[in-house]
């Protein structure tokens, strides 16, 4: 899976590293919450995407 980061026309300031801790976060979160791989992760998330950030933050 990729995130298109090859890409990104962010290149000034700290945004890089900015960029690469989303991309950090996105990557290990879902092993965190153990799921078996990332697109496993994703389509849990995108299958009710209104509700399912709100479950991981426990909110819903």
């Amino acid at each position: 899976m990729s995130f298109g980061e090859d890409a990104s026309r962010v290149r000034t300031g700290a945004a890089p590293q900015n960029m690469a801790l989303l991309r950090e976060l996105a990557i290990g979160l879902p092993a965190g919450l153990g799921f078996a791989s990332i697109p496993a992760a994703h389509g849990w998330v995108g299958y009710d995407c209104f509700t399912r950030p709100l479950d991981l933050l426990g909110n819903a």
